[in-house]
C-alpha cells in the first residue's frame, strides 16, 4: 500500500486538484464512478479506470484533501477565502500554492494507506479528509473556528425547521437505500449532483447519507437500518457544518465527519 510510485502520483494529483477546485474534483469522482458503473453493466472490463482514476487519481483523500489545504493556505495570501473549496487555484499564479496541494495529496494519502494498513474499522478516506482539515485549520484559520450565529440558531430553531430537514434525510435515504440493495450507485450519483453546487450555493450535499446507507445496506441487509442510519448521518452533516464549517476560515468537510462517525458505528456493531 505504502508503494513509492503510489506516492509520487498522490503528490502531482495534489497540483492537479489545486488546479481544478475542490468541489469539481469530487464531481469528478461520482462521474467516473458511474461511468465505471454503466461499462462494467454492459461487460466492459473496467480494472484500469478502477485501479488508476477511481482509486488512485481522483480519490477524494488525495485530490480533494490537496484542494482543500491548498486553498486554506491561499486564503492567506490571495484574494479568496480559505472555506472557498470550489474555485480553481489557478488564478493565484504561485507555485506554493500548487506545492501545499502537493503536500495535501500525498498526506491524504499516507493517512488512508496508514488506516488501511492497520484495519480500521471506519471509512478510512474520511478520516483522512478530516485530519487534514483540521490540519488546515490550525495552520492557515484566520477566521472564526466555529460560527457561533448558527450555534444559537440551532438551539432556538423552530420544529419546523427540524421536521424539514428530517423530511429530506429520510427520502434521500430511502430512495438511496433502494439503489444501493440493487444497484451500489447512490454515492456516484450523490456526488455527481455536487455539479448543481456550482450555481447554487444552497444545493445540499448527499453523498454521506447515500455512502452511509450503503455500508448499512452492505453489512445488514436491511433497508430500515439503513434508513435510520442515513437520517442519523443528514443530522451530523448538517450541524458539524453550520457550527463548524459555514462561515469559518477553512474547510473542515462535514459529509466526511459524518460518514466516518456513522461507518465506525456500523462497522464495529455489524
Amino acid at each position: 500500500m505504502f508503494s513509492l510510485s503510489s506516492i509520487i502520483l498522490a503528490f502531482f494529483a495534489g497540483i492537479l486538484g489545486t488546479l481544478i477546485g475542490g468541489t469539481q474534483t469530487f464531481i469528478c469522482t461520482g462521474f467516473v464512478g458511474l461511468l465505471i458503473f454503466l461499462l462494467e453493466h454492459v461487460g466492459v472490463n473496467t480494472t484500469f479506470l478502477n485501479e488508476a482514476l477511481s482509486n488512485n487519481l481522483f480519490l477524494p483523500c488525495i485530490i480533494f484533501n490537496a484542494a482543500g489545504l491548498a486553498t486554506a493556505y491561499a486564503g492567506t495570501k490571495h484574494e479568496i477565502r480559505g472555506v472557498e473549496t470550489s474555485r480553481s487555484l489557478a488564478f493565484t499564479n504561485d507555485p506554493k500554492v500548487l506545492l501545499v496541494g502537493a503536500i495535501g495529496g500525498g498526506l491524504g494519502y499516507l493517512i488512508f494507506a496508514f488506516e488501511n494498513y492497520f484495519s480500521f474499522p471506519v471509512d478510512t478516506g474520511a478520516v483522512s479528509v478530516i485530519l487534514v482539515g483540521v490540519l488546515g485549520r490550525i495552520l492557515f484559520n484566520q477566521e472564526d473556528t466555529y460560527n457561533e450565529k448558527n450555534l444559537d440558531f440551532l438551539e432556538k430553531a423552530s420544529p419546523s425547521f427540524w421536521e424539514f430537514q428530517f423530511l429530506i434525510g429520510l427520502a434521500v435515504s430511502t430512495v438511496m437505500a433502494y439503489f444501493a440493495k440493487e444497484t451500489g450507485l447512490g454515492f456516484s450519483i450523490s456526488a455527481l449532483t455536487l455539479i448543481f453546487a456550482l450555481s447554487d450555493p444552497a444545493f445540499p450535499a448527499t453523498h454521506h447519507t447515500t455512502l452511509v446507507v450503503g455500508y448499512a445496506m452492505a453489512q445488514t441487509d436491511n433497508i430500515l437500518i439503513a434508513v435510520i442510519f442515513g437520517i442519523i448521518a443528514h443530522f451530523i452533516g448538517l450541524i458539524f457544518g453550520m457550527v463548524l464549517n459555514t462561515d469559518c476560515g477553512t474547510h473542515i468537510d462535514p459529509p466526511a465527519v459524518a460518514i466516518a462517525t456513522c461507518s465506525l458505528i456500523i462497522f464495529t456493531l455489524f
